[in-house]
This record gives C-alpha cells, sequence and structure tokens, in this order.
C-alpha cells in the first residue's frame, strides 16, 4: 500500500492507494435439461484498485473512496465502478453518499463465500449506487439506514421500455446488538413497486444471530422475500448457517442454505466447504467446494469448485 500524509495547525489529510488482485481456476458441473454442462477455466474473483482518503477538521472528518473493478482475466475487459463515496464522521456517526454496501449486507446478508454459490440464500442487495447512508449508534444498538435514489431508469415489465420508477429506489434500515459473545441483526428493505418497481418493488427482510468465543465463529440467518415481479410473487424465505475456524494461517468454512419458494413449491438446498492459508501479510490460497441441488424436475445437482490466489498491495 502507498501512503501519502501531510499536516498543518489547521487540518491533517491522509490518502492511500490499494489493490487486490484475484485469480482462480474454477470448474462447474451444472444439472440441466437434456445433460450436465462441465466448464473449467481461469476467472477473474473480483480484482479492483481504489483510492481513500481523509482529513480532519476539528471535531469532523471527512473522507472519500472510489474503487474500481478488473477483470485480470480478460484482455480488454472495461473496469466498473465497485464503491465510490464521500462522507462525514463525527460523535454523530457517519453521514455519506455514493456507491457503497449496502445495510442489508453489513448486517444480514454477508459473510459470504469467497467464490463458490451459496445455493439459494436470499442475499438481497451488497452493493446499491446513489445511496444516502446514516451509520451511528442509539445507546446499545448499532443503526445503520440506506436511502437508495433513483439513479437510472427502470424498464417497464410488460414493455420492456424505460420508464421511471419513482424518487426513490429502495430504503434499508438495520440495527444491531452485542451481548458478550453473542450478536443480534435485523434488517429491512422496503423497494419501490409499481409496474416499473426497483428489482421487482416489495419487502425483504431479515435476521441473524452470530456466536463468536476465540477463532470459532457460528451464525444463522433467516429472510423472507417478498418481491413482486409483474404478476408474479417470489414470496421465498430463505436460511444461511455459517461455521468458520481460524488457526494461525489457516481458516475452514462451512456454509448451509435453503430457501422455501412458496409460489414455485420447491426447497433448494446448498451446501459450501472451504479452506484458506495465508502465505504471507498480503497473499493466500483458498480452495473450495459446493454442491446445490435445486430440488427441479427434470434438474440435476450442480457442482462448483476449485482454488483462488489473492494478493493485496
Amino acid at each position: 500500500m502507498i501512503a501519502v500524509a501531510c499536516a498543518s495547525q489547521a487540518s491533517a489529510a491522509e490518502s492511500s492507494l490499494y489493490a487486490s488482485v484475484r485469480q482462480a481456476v474454477l470448474f462447474t458441473d451444472a444439472g440441466a435439461p437434456g445433460g450436465d454442462s462441465d466448464d473449467i477455466g481461469i476467472v477473474d474473483q473480483g480484482s479492483r484498485v481504489g483510492f481513500q482518503g481523509n482529513q480532519s477538521f476539528g471535531e469532523f472528518t471527512g473522507f472519500g473512496l472510489f474503487e474500481i473493478g478488473l477483470d485480470a482475466s480478460e484482455q480488454d475487459a472495461s473496469p466498473g465502478v465497485r464503491l465510490g463515496y464521500v462522507g462525514v464522521s463525527g460523535d454523530f456517526g457517519i453521514v455519506s453518499f455514493g456507491s457503497q454496501w449496502s445495510a442489508w449486507d453489513t448486517y444480514v446478508g454477508g459473510s459470504h463465500t469467497n467464490f463458490v454459490s451459496e445455493g439459494s440464500w436470499q442475499n438481497g442487495t451488497g452493493r446499491n449506487g446513489s445511496t444516502l447512508k446514516y451509520a451511528g449508534r442509539l445507546g446499545q444498538l448499532s443503526v445503520e439506514a440506506d436511502v437508495v435514489l433513483e439513479s437510472k431508469e427502470e424498464p417497464d415489465l410488460a414493455t420492456g421500455n424505460a420508464a421511471s420508477s419513482g424518487l426513490l429506489d429502495e430504503m434499508q434500515l438495520a440495527l444491531g446488538y452485542t451481548v458478550g459473545s453473542f450478536t443480534a441483526n435485523a434488517a429491512l428493505i422496503e423497494r419501490d413497486g409499481g409496474a416499473n418497481g426497483y428489482q421487482g418493488g416489495g419487502s425483504l427482510y431479515g435476521a441473524r444471530l452470530s456466536y463468536e468465543s476465540g477463532p470459532m465463529t457460528l451464525s444463522f440467518a433467516v429472510a423472507q422475500d417478498d418481491s413482486q415481479f409483474g404478476a408474479n410473487a417470489e414470496e421465498t424465505t430463505g436460511m444461511k448457517l455459517r461455521a468458520s475456524y481460524v488457526t494461525g494461517a489457516n481458516s475452514f468454512l462451512a456454509v448451509v442454505t435453503t430457501a422455501d419458494n412458496e409460489v414455485a413449491a420447491n426447497q433448494p438446498l446448498g451446501v459450501a466447504v472451504g479452506y484458506q492459508h495465508d502465505l504471507s501479510q498480503r497473499s493466500r490460497v483458498a480452495l473450495e467446494l459446493s454442491s446445490v441441488d435445486p430440488d427441479i424436475a427434470g434438474l440435476d445437482s450442480s457442482i462448483e469448485g476449485g482454488v483462488m490466489y489473492r494478493h493485496d498491495w
């Protein structure tokens, strides 16, 4: 990491440039009508480069971050913005605006595997653009709230033509409370409805209970998705059980997911296991394997696995 710092009587500023290259050999054996579809190849798994900085102004600190994703496995791949926001922090908490991680992902949907499928877990949106975020505390509660402003015209689900979905695309509210080794989190997503509803409109709400003791972390999450895509209601309940154990430079992971889709009347089941070894402070290698049973007639279980090498600067 490259860091530059300067200071004066009025303010102090810090900035840094960072990067991460993540390349994987991934094998997929996907169940498909009429036979399986096998594939193996070198794929990028979230390589990125970014710049971040902050500057203090008395009791307040202004900050910003800009990060673009790079597909290092494709010669002519165009970069895309992953994160980009500015904000201010102080005793009141943090207020920021831009493309950033969602409150849902931080409190309920996060802690993902590195690169294989987690099954049918109802994950919500990991990152959102045009988001006004507040993060702080109310007594013993940690609080995070997102207001996602309309960033583009959404296609009409009936005609395919672009049409405005309204001033707000989505609102999120998340709460967390920690007692000893236990942490309880809950989050709600409310999306703009109507014919041009953002990501189907409707609601997504869930909770996660975590237990952490030394090198071991256990968590159980449940989510209810009531999205409405035209006349098709999702009404899906998802559950995820996650266990991880860290010993020295080695990390072990196991994830079990399931979902109950009331409309499709199926209950897919996913299992993923992983192992990660830190080669150095900046380099690591990860191996993962997952299997997802779609619980759909004519479709076999899919298997996905591989090895990823990651180096950070």
